[in-house]
């Protein structure tokens, strides 16, 4: 029942937030110089031809009316029709979407591996060498731009030693082996700075729960220091990190359009770039949609993990 509450109190804020993020994207578009209409037909376009497109596309319209104009559609499950292709934007986004997810997941899957391992590793002797390497590390891992750490690696693993891809991706329905491969540096890259994070806050909840009362009880019992670490120190300090995944899910997400356009990608971030640098808002707007439930869901699940982790709470 405390679940069923959580999700049904997070379904009932969904709407407003996906409005209000909507909206304000659909606006900040409104600021952008230029003209849409002389963006598609051409600087040297004459007049009633410029009226033509902005009549065909609704650009004549106000603001508020387009804006609700496209609501009604997302409605209806119709997110409009990309300005430069003419294609549906839902297909367009659906083709770009498989990459962002895989380099996201493998992205999450490189910070978990190396943040809770070193964070974990840190608390044990806080203050140690061990403890300031891992904690310099951090440090820097926060500090380093994803897209300077993607060229290096791009320089070492695929250009000097040729061990995997460099920019440029496969398809994965034409080659899926290569195409995982080829997500591997682009998913380091990315998830380095979440690993960095993982670590600094792993290593803050763990030097808490190592030096509570309920550990000093179990060593007295004679637990061994591996059981004392990871099934019952880790588990107390879950909630942190629970809290933490949820937010390098929605900075990875983020992150994505630098570093596929740093790798040449053809997933979501790189949709976003070449939409905006096209002016095709309509594609943009439903790249905000789309990430904004993403965002949402990765909350709701983070809701529900706290309860399950922690019965106290209600």
């Amino acid at each position: 029942m405390r679940i069923a509450s959580a999700v049904a109190s997070r379904l009932v804020w969904t709407v407003p937030t996906l409005l209000l993020a909507t909206l304000v994207a659909f606006l900040l578009q409104q600021l952008i110089p230029g003209d849409q209409a002389v963006a598609l037909a051409g600087e040297y376009a004459t007049d009633e031809k410029l009226a033509a497109i902005r009549a065909d596309l609704g650009l004549d319209q106000p603001v508020l009316t387009r804006y609700l104009d496209w609501i009604g559609g997302v409605v209806t499950g119709d997110l409009g029709t990309s300005y430069r292709t003419g294609q549906p934007v839902t297909e367009i986004v659906l083709d770009r979407l498989p990459v962002t997810l895989v380099l996201t997941l493998f992205a999450l899957l490189v910070a978990i591996v190396i943040g809770i391992p070193s964070g974990v590793a840190a608390a044990q002797r806080p203050g140690s060498w061990v403890d300031r390497l891992f904690t310099t590390a951090a440090t820097a891992g926060i500090a380093i731009p994803n897209f300077w750490l993607g060229m290096m690696l791009i320089a070492v693993f695929a250009l000097q030693l040729g061990w995997l891809p460099g920019p440029g991706g496969v398809d994965f329905a034409d080659d899926p082996g290569n195409a995982l491969r080829a997500l591997v540096l682009p998913a380091i890259a990315l998830g380095m700075v979440g690993s960095a994070e993982i670590c600094r806050q792993v290593r803050s909840a763990m030097i808490e729960s190592l030096g509570s009362d309920y550990v000093r009880t179990l060593r007295a019992t004679g637990l061994s220091r591996w059981s004392i670490v990871w099934r019952h120190a880790l588990k107390n300090s879950s909630l942190p990190l629970a809290t933490i995944l949820g937010i390098q899910v929605s900075h990875l997400v983020g992150g994505a359009v630098v570093v596929e356009a740093v790798f040449g990608l053809s997933g979501i971030g790189s949709l976003v770039v070449e939409a905006t640098n096209q002016r095709d808002y309509v594609v943009i707007q439903a790249v905000v949609l789309l990430a904004a439930v993403i965002v949402l869901v990765t909350n709701l699940v983070v809701d529900i993990s706290y309860r399950l982790l922690d019965p106290r709470i209600s």
